[in-house]
């Protein structure tokens, strides 16, 4: 049933740095069963209308997102930005349009 695993963003930690600048670090959820489906047709259309491109749609249980705005694919390590939802209704599954970030930046 899944095929992947992904990475979601639980908190944020501030320290310091040696300028006085204020760091953040995400702090992440690891192992989260998910499953990497082809994007299709309808989710390509919606993103150009919506101004962004989708890359990949990730179907994970929905007790594990919590409105997240980006997560990480662990086997490969590219950084996902979320940019739409979607939940059927009574399913316990929730479908994430992600958009590759450039770069792989945060």
């Amino acid at each position: 049933m899944w095929n992947n695993s992904i990475s979601l963003p639980r908190s944020r930690d501030g320290a310091q740095d040696n300028d006085g600048f204020t760091a953040l670090e995400s702090l992440y959820e690891r192992g989260i069963p998910a499953n990497f489906t082809d994007v299709t047709r309808d989710d390509e259309i919606l993103a150009s209308q919506k101004g962004y491109a989708v890359n990949q749609n990730v179907e994970i249980m929905a007790c594990n997102y919590a409105g997240e705005d980006h997560l990480i694919d662990e086997s490969t390590g590219d950084i996902l930005e979320v940019k739409r939802t979607f939940r059927k209704d009574k399913s316990m599954k929730i479908i994430l349009s992600c958009e590759r970030r450039q770069n792989g930046t945060v």
